[in-house]
């Protein structure tokens, strides 16, 4: 077998980004004798093997006998993930259990344990299998350092670990992992949900779910409005149509009274041009005009009686009063206008001309 030894102290080393300087305060060595070792210059004693593990987080026999970069750790990783094609998860954990045993500081095996161990507890109640899920994921965070993953972080990780403590049925502890790790509110909806049922705390419970809500409307607004531009690149205009209709549809349906304005008008104005721009793609030209007078009339309508709050918009009880903006324009005509250059890369010269007209009469 080729010697990696010296090869995997020198990686480990700089994956964690300690000096050589550090590494042997650390192990109460001199400098030389960490350089020497590097070099493949000299071997560690075995005491010594077993601090570089520990400081490295990985075993002993990934430190001697296996390249850190790629070997027999990772190819059983790999060998185990891929067993949950054809074998049940329990299997699976039984796997993982012996896995550890050999590899017991390897991320990939531990993270993939972690998950493994998880579903299991999930799937078949089993609370042990959800209580070691939790000590390999918190295993795998003090791991990171070998993770290569850029879609892997700790907040994902400790997330898990509060997954597992809500199907533990540890609510409390659930709710204040996921408040840990709530960055920019992506658990408001999931601590919300704990709060209102599983621990009946309605008060607290109802302002994650109203900015959990907004939220998710503000994002299905920017998705509508990327597909939809992605949809006229490919040219899948029927598409560009459906979804045009069923974001109105959806905008229309969030407005307490139909009758009164509301801060969404202005962005249903800006759906109804686009969708007249896809109807004139498919040459359905009157279905385009009758659109395209109705984005115009919604946005001079908007502008004449502007509201820059969320007040007649369903289910946001708690930040009724908050002010809102957008990115096109100050008013919505400007709105219009900006949207309407977007598509003059994709729209018709006569569509382009006839909004135009509208906007000038």
């Amino acid at each position: 077998m080729e010697n990696y030894l010296a090869e995997n102290i020198r990686d480990a080393r700089k994956r964690m980004g300690i000096t050589q300087e550090q590494l042997a305060e650390r192990l109460g060595v001199t400098l030389g004798t960490v350089s020497k070792w590097e070099r493949g210059a000299s071997e560690p004693e075995i005491m010594f093997l077993t601090g570089l593990a520990e400081v490295f987080r990985v075993s002993v026999d990934a430190l001697i006998g296996f390249s850190l970069k790629g070997g027999d750790a990772d190819t059983e990783a790999e060998r185990i993930e891929n067993l949950l094609k054809y074998q049940t998860v329990l299997e699976v954990c039984e796997e993982y259990d012996r896995a550890l045993r050999r590899f017991p500081n390897h991320f990939s095996i531990v993270l993939g344990a972690a998950a493994c161990y998880s579903r299991a507890g999930t799937a078949y109640r089993k609370k042990e299998r959800l209580t070691m899920a939790i000590e390999m994921y918190r295993h795998a965070i003090e791991l990171l350092p070998q993770n290569k993953d850029p879609e892997i972080n700790e907040v994902l990780l400790r997330n898990e670990i509060a997954m597992c403590y809500a199907q533990l049925k540890d609510f409390g502890r659930a709710v204040e992992e996921f408040k840990n790790n709530n960055v920019c509110g992506i658990n408001d909806s999931i601590i919300g949900k704990i709060l209102i049922e599983d621990e009946k705390r309605d008060r607290e419970g109802s302002p994650y779910i109203t900015k959990a809500f907004l939220n998710g409307m503000s994002d299905t607004v920017t998705v509508i409005s990327a597909q939809m531009t992605y949809y006229f690149h490919t040219k899948e205009h029927e598409k560009a149509i459906r979804l045009a209709r069923w974001g109105i549809n959806y905008l229309t349906s969030l407005k307490e009274d139909p009758k009164k304005r509301a801060y969404i008008d202005k962005i249903i104005g800006l759906q109804h041009l686009t969708l007249a721009c896809a109807y004139d793609l498919v040459g359905k030209k009157t279905e385009s005009r009758k659109n395209l007078a109705e984005a115009v009339r919604i946005a001079r309508g908007f502008d004449a009686d502007p509201v820059y709050t969320l007040e007649n918009i369903s289910f946001i009880e708690h930040v009724k009063d908050s002010s809102v903006y957008d990115d096109c324009g100050p008013t919505a005509v400007d709105s219009l206008r900006c949207t309407a250059d977007r598509l003059r890369e994709v729209a018709s010269e006569r569509f382009m001309l006839e909004f135009d007209k509208m906007m000038e009469d």
